[in-house]
């Protein structure tokens, strides 16, 4: 995050990539829900977005799982089950 005085001026994205918007989303909605008009700003959903999301998150959730340990072994698990595995 970059502010000047006590405002935000700008945000730096340490994982920043080319890719679809969609893993953006499924990122974001790991941990948290972003709001309709956030959502709204990347159009429509393409078809299939909600069968691939947690093939996303499970490589986000995977890290979390080894850096902060067995708290996150619950939504690990429930990514592999959502991905057949």
């Amino acid at each position: 995050m970059l502010a000047e005085g006590a405002q935000v001026t700008a945000l730096i994205d340490p994982a920043c990539y080319f890719g679809p918007g969609e893993v953006d989303l499924a990122m974001l909605a790991l941990f948290d829900r972003p709001g309709s008009e956030f959502r709204a700003g990347y159009g429509p959903p393409e078809p299939g977005e909600a069968d691939r999301r947690p093939l996303y998150q499970l490589w986000p959730a995977l890290v979390h799982l080894r850096l902060f340990g067995s708290g996150d072994r619950a939504l690990v698990e429930r990514l592999l089950g959502a991905v057949g595995v």
